[in-house]
């Protein structure tokens, strides 16, 4: 007994609205919609059944046609064929079917074969017999029990489809250099060399990585995020950079000079001398030499040593006028202040020796009233290597 096959086209009849076909078809053959056209309508033309007796096969080819859709029986034979239609494989097929079904631009393969061949329409190719009369869409379709459509269409297991060719391999665009990058390159070289151009290079920089980022086709991501860390290390060096070396004033000697007294008629100066503090060292024994007061408040660190004694006593001995004395390897070197610190205008508060080379001096302006002080003033004063030997000048 000669057996058939029912092969769907994929094709609608007229006037048939493609959404209500493809639920119709997939609410007969058990499938959800996405399914349905995924593995069905996507392949066609397509064998859906084989195997089929004649009277089966059109009862059921009469009942796809019910649904809107083109379903054809053939001969079931040995010799299948796949289509390859918008680079998309379909079927498989009768092989006599090809004329039927293909179209001008699709390719064909054997079944089990690995070579595609463009289809051309036979000239003498006989034409395919009418379709049958279409019939009516009823508003239900009840399915004859003697021959059922299978809930799921599916492909018998050795009918495979060919290997689709490999694509042709493109040579990648080459990607244009930003010049934006380059820019922020040099500007931050220069800010390695000239520290103050940094903030603006950090800046440039940024504002290079923010302007790729929305851009792939250009290049220069990784030369602006190097001039990132370039700028921020010439920021940071410009930040700490070191100190400017104080610079001197040039040396005023001011040799020492008797005691004097705030006010005539007071003891003799010889007398308030002896009431000074004992001598701590051989700088303390110079001032003594020269008539000062010691009050007893020096500081020694390294090689420098500063002295704090007065040059003028009240008539009860008190110190009126105080003088900073400074020695360099015991060797006086000079006074700090151009003029004494007078108690009844400015009060020498403090003074610190921060170093060897380094003196701190605070002043306070004072009122009518000479415990009525209040600190105002702080100078800075340097004890440096001059031409001549150590000289001591205020700082900047």
């Amino acid at each position: 007994m000669d057996r058939c096959c029912l092969v769907l086209s994929g094709r609608l009849l007229d006037g048939q609205d493609p959404d209500a076909v493809h639920e119709r078809m997939a609410a007969a053959f058990g499938m959800e919609m996405a399914g349905f056209r995924e593995r069905v309508f996507a392949r066609t033309p397509l064998i859906i059944r084989l195997g089929l007796d004649a009277e089966t096969a059109d009862a059921q080819a009469t009942q796809l046609r019910a649904l809107g859709v083109e379903a054809d029986v053939w001969p079931d034979g040995d010799r299948l064929v796949w289509l390859r239609r918008d680079n998309q494989v379909r079927g498989p097929l009768p092989e006599d079917a090809l004329e039927r079904y293909a179209e001008p631009g699709d390719q064909w393969c054997h079944d089990g074969g690995q070579t595609w061949f463009a289809w051309t329409p036979t000239p003498a190719a006989e034409e395919p017999p009418p379709l049958p009369p279409q019939a009516q869409v009823p508003t239900q379709h009840p399915i004859d029990d003697t021959a059922t459509l299978e809930p799921e269409v599916t492909t018998p297991a050795p009918h495979q489809p060919p290997p689709l060719p490999a694509a042709p391999v493109t040579k990648p665009e080459r990607k244009a250099f930003s010049f934006a990058a380059i820019v922020t390159a040099l500007v931050a070289l220069l800010a390695l060399f000239w520290h103050p151009a940094s903030p603006f290079a950090l800046l440039l920089a940024l504002c290079t990585l923010v302007y790729l980022h929305p851009r792939p086709a250009l290049q220069g991501r990784v030369v602006a995020m190097a001039a990132v860390v370039l700028s921020a290390t010439a920021l940071v060096m410009w930040m700490h950079r070191p100190a400017p070396m104080p610079v001197a004033q040039p040396y005023v000697p001011r040799p020492l000079k008797p005691l004097s007294h705030g006010a005539p008629g007071t003891v003799a100066a010889t007398q308030c001398v002896t009431r000074t503090s004992e001598p701590k060292n051989e700088e303390d024994r110079f001032l003594l030499t020269g008539e000062r007061l010691l009050t007893g408040r020096a500081q020694r660190k390294g090689d420098t040593y500063v002295a704090e004694a007065a040059v003028a006593v009240d008539n009860q001995c008190h110190p009126s006028e105080l003088q900073l004395y400074v020695f360099h390897n015991g060797v006086f070197i000079g006074t700090v202040l151009d003029k004494a610190a007078s108690l009844a205008s400015t009060k020498l508060a403090d003074f610190d020796l921060v170093d060897d080379q380094h003196l701190r001096v605070t002043l306070a302006q004072c009122t009518d009233k000479p415990a009525d002080c209040a600190a105002t003033t702080v100078r800075q004063f340097a004890v440096m290597p001059g031409g001549g030997g150590w000289t001591l000048g205020e700082t900047k």
